[in-house]
């Protein structure tokens, strides 16, 4: 049995949302020894838990530099939240989306295998499935609408093929959509805190249909996972519920204090082959964890606007 508790830990991208929050639950809550890798492309130091051991790295370099790091800091679990995540940034930098969130992949289970880490964690997305209606389980097709889903897919492959192959003890975590403090891009959620902090008028692109999941959640049932979860497997993590982006504006809108709001659909701001339904199904989790999400969407929305309010009225980038 796996147990992530009272050990060294190394989390990828723990500069960042997700990986910051991760950071926290760890040493707060589980006493880890924690070090943080980052390069800091959408990640900020001040996110880093004073606890925590922080070094620059950028997973793309040779993978046995990694290696090394990891071996000298006695690293016995790795969570890898490191990505290129804004969808839209990748219609313009497809090259530069595929190496972080696909070969960089290849080279930190590499490194892993060189190193011995005894279980990795590799976060992956819902945006590798393509249009379907209902819960998504993993059986379902992939058909990525985006090169950053293209690059997601690949490396939930990487994760299956090279515990197969050279026995690297990894799983893939497709995460749906996560809200709460410390968002690095203005994706969805932040765009609309933005637009209703100046006025009741928000523009937006396509109604699609979200499931959207408390950051705080999320990490805690990643945890979970890579104790109970099989390796070489992939897992849905997710809300298992979900709202239309007009009804979230509307929603932030009561939350924000306006008695209606003015929505404008945006056609500059329609994503080039949108992926119109994304919601997990958690059975394949919940057989391996006892966790359940606690905040509800409400809640987690509130929590990310005192967190806007609370930083001046504006993002951390």
């Amino acid at each position: 049995m796996r147990v992530v508790k009272d050990c060294s830990v190394c989390v990828i991208g723990g500069a960042g949302f997700l990986g910051s929050h991760l950071v926290d639950y760890l040493i707060e809550e589980r006493n880890c020894s924690v070090l943080v890798l980052d390069n800091l492309i959408s990640g900020l130091k001040k996110h880093v838990h004073a606890d925590a051991k922080f070094q620059w790295f950028d997973i793309r370099d040779d993978h046995h530099d990694l290696a090394k790091v990891l071996v000298d800091n006695k690293i016995k679990y790795l969570f890898n939240y490191a990505a290129e995540p804004y969808i839209p940034e990748c219609f313009e930098r497809p090259m530069h989306f595929f190496e972080i969130n696909a070969t960089a992949v290849l080279n930190v289970l590499n490194a892993c295998q060189i190193s011995s880490v005894e279980g990795v964690l590799q976060v992956s997305s819902a945006e590798i499935y393509g249009d379907m209606k209902g819960k998504i389980t993993e059986s379902d097709p992939i058909e990525a609408h985006s090169t950053y889903g293209v690059s997601k897919a690949a490396a939930d492959g990487l994760v299956q093929v090279r515990w197969r192959e050279g026995r690297v003890p990894g799983i893939a975590m497709r995460q749906f959509n996560c809200i709460g403090e410390r968002e690095t891009h203005d994706y969805v959620v932040p765009e609309i805190i933005s637009q209703l902090s100046k006025s009741e008028k928000v523009q937006l692109g396509n109604n699609s249909f979200r499931d959207f999941q408390y950051a705080g959640d999320a990490v805690r049932m990643a945890v979970d996972l890579l104790e109970h979860g099989a390796f070489g497997e992939v897992y849905n993590m997710g809300s298992e519920e979900g709202i239309k982006i007009y009804d979230l504006a509307h929603l932030i809108g009561k939350l924000m204090g306006h008695s209606e709001i003015n929505l404008i659909t945006d056609d500059a701001r329609k994503r080039p082959w949108e992926i119109w339904h994304l919601q997990s199904d958690n059975s394949k989790l919940y057989s391996v964890i006892k966790r359940r999400p606690e905040v509800s969407l409400e809640e987690a929305l509130k929590r990310t606007i005192e967190y806007f309010k609370a930083n001046g009225n504006k993002w951390d980038w």
